[in-house]
């Protein structure tokens, strides 16, 4: 079963409560990526699990079933116990990849929760709207409208009554004239879907798809707080299969995501936090609404599992007293941000380059 939405609700509560010790492992097994060409997350798994010190004969059973596992999913979670649980999930979202052998280890699924928004793809022409929902990566077509008008009644007025087509400029423009105004108000009538689809599935983005002239077309009568989730426009055929959609609008989510990341990184250098330390400072003190955070950091800082806080050296917490331990960044901020209702966004490509190169590895838009 493929894992997404609601399920991924249920599936962190259920993991939470898992008796402990307990594998948690979250392996990127999309085979579109290079480098899970030839099952190279079997190879990644294996030098984790020795890492973790999990136990050589659980090793042995969890490295059996992921290694003849077909993948059809984005990423493969596996929990398990020495002797009583062996779960396997198939998740439709991409998330770091991670093995953990101790306490359950929920972090990537609350970061999926927060990171994958449902969005809105509205494909459309003059005559038919498509409107699809994008949730957790799995797309659905949600609506099938038709503009449905007839040109009968025009004929006296606006085609010559030996032909099916307009005669003369004059009566061609006001034939086309009374089509587009008949357009227009299917495209109206349109919006009012559209707000229902916002706020009945959450969405945060809507992306525009179609002929070109369309497309700008129905954006003009968009209110201005439906025009503010427009992030795309992508040209596409009408009639296309779910499947065509999906390709086309996701590289089109992809760049919107990338260029939509770069303006954060310059809103985080002109007016927020940035670096390790001033970065976790604030996230400590509450005052980061949105944490920016590379994909794969390879960072680690010292947590007090008391005070559940973390430092940069520090061998003990200057709060409590009590030793620190070391730990992975990513884990350390995930389970901050929790703690304190911020916002994780998980940066890619070239924009993690700067956020590592010229913003010091983390950087945060504050509250205050």
């Amino acid at each position: 079963m493929l894992y997404g939405g609601e399920e991924l609700v249920a599936l962190k509560e259920r993991v939470a409560g898992f008796p402990r010790p307990l594998l948690s492992a979250y392996l990127s097994v999309n085979p579109a990526h290079p480098e899970n060409q030839a099952k190279a997350y079997v190879i990644r798994l294996k030098d984790a699990l020795k890492e973790t010190g999990t136990p050589k004969e659980l090793q042995r059973r969890v490295l059996a079933y992921v290694d003849g596992e077909q993948p059809r999913a984005r990423t493969l979670a596996v929990f398990a116990t020495r002797d009583e649980i062996f779960d396997i999930y198939r998740l439709r979202v991409e998330l770091p990849e991670r093995v953990r052998w101790g306490e359950p280890y929920v972090a990537p699924l609350i970061l999926a929760l927060q990171q994958y928004e449902p969005y809105g793809v509205i494909l459309l022409d003059a005559q038919r709207a498509r409107l699809f929902v994008s949730v957790f990566g799995e797309m659905e077509e949600e609506l099938d409208a038709e503009n449905i008008f007839t040109t009968l009644g025009w004929r006296e007025v606006t085609i010559s009554p030996s032909t099916a087509a307009p005669s003369g400029g004059a009566a061609r423009d006001v034939f086309e004239h009374r089509i587009e105004a008949q357009t227009l108000r299917f495209y109206r009538g349109l919006v009012e879907t559209v707000r229902d689809l916002i706020e009945r599935f959450g969405l945060v983005r809507l992306i525009l798809a179609g002929p070109e002239e369309r497309t700008s077309t129905f954006a003009r009568t968009l209110p201005r707080q439906v025009a503010d989730l427009v992030a795309a426009t992508v040209p596409l055929q009408l009639g296309a299969s779910e499947r065509e959609v999906m390709q086309r609008v996701s590289a089109a989510e992809e760049q919107a995501q990338y260029r939509r990341q770069q303006s954060l990184l310059a809103e985080a250098r002109e007016h927020g936090v940035s670096g390790l330390n001033e970065t976790l400072g604030s996230l400590q003190e509450g005052r980061v609404h949105l944490l920016l955070v590379p994909w794969l950091s390879g960072e680690r800082v010292r947590g007090c599992d008391f005070c559940g806080l973390a430092y940069i050296g520090a061998q003990s917490c200057p709060y409590c007293g009590s030793g620190t331990r070391e730990r992975e960044l990513v884990d350390a901020v995930l389970d901050l941000a929790e703690a304190r209702g911020t916002r994780v966004e998980f940066v890619r490509g070239e924009n993690a380059d700067v956020l590592r190169e010229e913003l010091g590895e983390l950087a945060g838009l504050v509250r205050f």
